[in-house]
């Protein structure tokens, strides 16, 4: 008999988004083969929201930036988008954090003529609940904001004593180090926290937790070094000593959160690219 399956909403085809907004300028060259790092600077929620930059960028970084792809639906691996280019924009005043996204889309579809379609197919997923000992997270206060950080800035952090990033009081950030990560959150709603999961579990998580609000939230776990290392081929490398081992991600989730993670299977969606022009359209 065959298990039922959990759905995840999806739509199935992709054009021009509605409501479409364009950058006032913006320049799309390939870039130097000489160039090393790749920086992205200004925009919406930093201290230049007027003008965007990004080079040495593979395209496959913008697509997943402007479209919010997960690591499972679009593998950045993707033969269609390896190709590295630098971008500059002007970016109207007044333009929201949703607005640039769907103009980075427009982009896409302008330039390099770039449509896609997404397909349902059954894969291992994660079904989040309320643990049955209870929520352990507190709803953040309804008058709170969370701070608005630069999108492109690393979150500042020092090494706390427990041998885990520590963020500056008042401040959040998701940072890991030697394979110990820390999540402090403020006002954060659930879609947000399912999409946080689904990246660093590399699978899709299905929100069945019935929760509404916005809450503040502390967590810490902790990865596997030695096995990344060897999945990586550097298994004659040097792992690093940062003490004791702590909790996986999904014990973290349970044992601090008050969440469980329960493996099914079910259908998630994955991104099929279309059409990607190899040259972007002059300027």
């Amino acid at each position: 008999m065959m298990k039922p399956l959990i759905l995840l909403a999806s739509c199935l085809t992709y054009g021009q988004p509605a409501n479409a907004q364009s950058f006032e300028v913006a320049s799309v060259k390939p870039a130097s083969p000489a160039a090393q790092a790749i920086e992205c600077s200004g925009g919406p929620g930093t201290t230049s929201p007027g003008l965007w930059r990004c080079s040495n960028v593979p395209l496959h970084f913008l697509v997943s930036l402007a479209y919010g792809f997960e690591a499972y639906a679009f593998s950045p691996r993707s033969a269609c988008c390896q190709a590295r280019f630098d971008f500059d924009a002007k970016v109207p005043a007044g333009t929201t954090k949703e607005q640039f996204h769907r103009m980075l889309q427009n982009l896409l579809a302008e330039r390099f003529k770039f449509t896609f379609h997404r397909e349902q197919k059954e894969m291992p997923v994660f079904e989040l609940t309320v643990d049955e000992k209870g929520l352990k997270i507190k709803e953040s206060a309804r008058d709170a904001v969370p701070p608005d950080e630069d999108p492109w800035a690393p979150p500042g952090y020092t090494m706390g004593d427990d041998g885990y990033p520590a963020f500056p009081a008042g401040h959040g950030g998701l940072a890991g180090a030697n394979g110990r990560y820390r999540w402090t959150g403020f006002a954060v709603a659930m879609p947000e926290i399912v999409k946080t999961l689904s990246f660093y579990l590399g699978r899709p998580v299905v929100d069945a937790t019935g929760l509404k609000g916005k809450y503040d939230l502390h967590m810490t776990w902790r990865i596997d070094m030695a096995w990344i290392m060897e999945q990586a081929g550097l298994r004659d490398q040097i792992v690093p000593d940062n003490g004791p081992p702590g909790p996986t991600l999904i014990h973290a989730v349970q044992d601090q959160l008050g969440l469980k993670l329960t493996s099914k299977k079910g259908l998630g969606d994955i991104v099929v690219i279309d059409h990607v022009g190899k040259v972007p359209i002059e300027n």
